[in-house]
């Protein structure tokens, strides 16, 4: 597909979300900020990392939540569902891309405060996971409740109480690291669940639009 018409879905888009399109963008200029003032108060990376993993990566799937809302709304799923069946391989593949290049820049923010001693391979692979799963779990939940409310604060809770309480407040599925793992077993178990959750989401977007 050319540039000129991935521009042109990107243009409608902004056309059909109007200022709700910028939320994200606005939210990643947040934890700028937040990282900035972390900084200031720790050396340690892990602190202005955690901004991108509890914030910035699971707002970067918000996007696809707000296009697909509209194939929930009452009578229109009937109507719609062919076209978006047709559309959501793609538009995966380019907000993925958006906002993946979105994280990257914050993730080289912390790496030119910090440096590049945090940043390991096992760290990377998660956080590629991680990006991945919040690519698709607002989709799949949109699918599950039809209620784009109902996605949302599932994931803005559970988001909220793994960050506020760096993992320990109940024994669901922990997926994010908030502190460099020490031996094997606090990275593998988070990967582990990533990647179920992962295949969980993609089979259930795969079943609601094929």
């Amino acid at each position: 597909m050319d540039k000129k018409t991935i521009a042109h879905h990107f243009s409608f888009d902004r056309r059909l979300l109007g200022r709700l399109y910028w939320f994200p963008f606005l939210v990643y200029g947040l934890c700028v900020g937040l990282m900035g003032i972390l900084s200031a108060r720790s050396d340690e990376p892990f602190l202005p990392y955690t901004v991108i993993q509890g914030i910035a990566v699971p707002i970067a799937g918000w996007h696809l939540v707000f296009l697909y809302r509209h194939l929930y709304d009452e009578g229109a799923k009937e109507a719609l569902l062919w076209h978006y069946r047709k559309t959501v391989v793609f538009d995966l593949v380019r907000y993925a891309v958006l906002h993946g290049g979105c994280i990257v820049l914050l993730v080289a923010a912390v790496i030119w405060i910090h440096g590049t001693m945090f940043l390991t391979a096992p760290v990377l692979v998660h956080l590629f996971l991680l990006f991945s799963f919040y690519q698709l779990i607002g989709l799949a939940l949109l699918g599950v409740f039809g209620s784009l409310d109902i996605a949302l604060s599932v994931i803005a809770v559970y988001t909220f109480m793994e960050v506020a309480t760096q993992g320990t407040f109940m024994p669901w599925p922990h997926l994010f690291l908030f502190q460099a793992p020490a031996d094997s077993l606090p990275l593998l178990l988070p990967m582990m669940w990533l990647g179920a959750g992962i295949v969980i989401a993609a089979i259930l977007i795969g079943r609601e639009f094929w």
